[in-house]
């Protein structure tokens, strides 16, 4: 087996009043990064997480499924909270609302691509707006003692590149760290990703840079830190149904050996587990709901996953998902200790 040395580049990352473990984080992922799935990937090694994307006017009218995105636990710290709007002064009074909250840092998003976000002027729009991304940056700093970044992506679209303006800008403005997601606004999550314009952004800066996209197991993490330079990865969709690549990069990083994703039997026990934490955070109805979209990550490669999908999609409780998980392993109740190993 080929063995890498990618060990000097599993380092800290230090900004601000934060200094992690390591640099290998998880993304902020809209409808998909809440507590069940944090834990999750906090459990497999991702050691500094975010809240999904949460809208700054929704925080200021206290709405109250906006404020439920920010409930975090102190057994996930360090986790930061990403916002996104296009009003500076709305940014300004959001923040005495989460100061009580104990965010680790506070994440401006500069670079979500989906549409309606981008048509209320925030986002990847303000790629089009670069004061409007300096103004904010400097309100946020100003009015905060926690740790500010930044995520943006390369520009609006191939025409309109401007990552390193940006770049430049936003750690003018004061931020502690910026996160590059090496793709256009106008490529969404299609293509390659553009490391190229990560390894511009670390040669001009002096503050952290985190390097994002097309990082999907050990050896594309190797080698974006030597193509790019970058202080950190932040791993995103590599991680739907997948919680334990953290473990996995971290792993060939240090040893150059790829680990393999789990046996069936421990990947059922993965999957129990986030269940259990879901239907703990929203209850039974909430849980089996909300885990459809990640079930289908988690059993994606897996023999006869359609018609193991269409019976939890048809349960009524985790009683029954428990048991079809069983029934799946081919595992008796006495034995389930066997299956349900995580």
């Amino acid at each position: 087996m080929k063995t890498v040395s990618g060990k000097k580049y599993i380092k800290p990352l230090r900004f601000g009043s934060l200094t992690t473990e390591h640099n290998i984080v998880l993304a902020p992922l809209a409808g998909i990064s809440d507590y069940p799935f944090r834990r999750m990937c906090r459990e497999y090694g991702a050691n500094l997480t975010f809240t999904e994307m949460v809208s700054v006017d929704g925080l200021v009218y206290q709405n109250v499924s906006t404020m439920r995105l920010l409930k975090t636990y102190p057994q996930e710290q360090p986790v930061g909270f990403q916002l996104f709007g296009n009003d500076a002064e709305m940014f300004k009074r959001v923040l005495p609302l989460l100061e009580p909250l104990r965010p680790a840092l506070i994440d401006l998003n500069f670079g979500c691509p989906v549409r309606k976000v981008v048509a209320r002027g925030a986002g990847a729009a303000l790629l089009q707006d670069l004061k409007k991304i300096e103004q904010i940056v400097r309100v946020v700093k100003g009015n905060t003692n926690l740790p500010v970044t930044a995520k943006i992506r390369l520009g609006w679209d191939k025409n309109s590149i401007v990552v390193e303006d940006t770049a430049r800008i936003i750690a003018a403005a004061g931020a502690d760290a910026i996160t590059v997601h090496a793709r256009t606004r106008n490529q969404g999550y299609s293509g390659k990703a553009d490391w190229e314009y990560i390894a511009r952004v670390k040669e001009i800066l002096k503050i952290p840079v985190i390097g994002n996209g097309d990082v999907v197991d050990g050896p594309s993490a190797l080698e974006m830190f030597r193509t790019t330079g970058a202080d950190g990865i932040m791993v995103a969709r590599g991680a739907l149904g997948r919680p334990w690549i953290f473990h996995q990069i971290l792993s060939y990083l240090e040893s150059g050996t790829e680990g393999e994703d789990p046996p069936l039997r421990i990947r059922l026990g993965i999957m129990m587990r986030h269940f259990e934490l879901a239907a703990k955070e929203r209850g039974t109805d909430g849980a089996l709901s909300g885990m459809r979209k990640h079930l289908v990550w988690y059993t994606r490669g897996l023999p006869d996953s359609a018609s193991l999908r269409n019976r939890i999609f048809r349960a009524q409780d985790m009683t029954v998902v428990r048991n079809i998980f069983r029934e799946y392993a081919g595992t008796s109740r006495e034995n389930e200790k066997e299956v349900f190993i995580y």
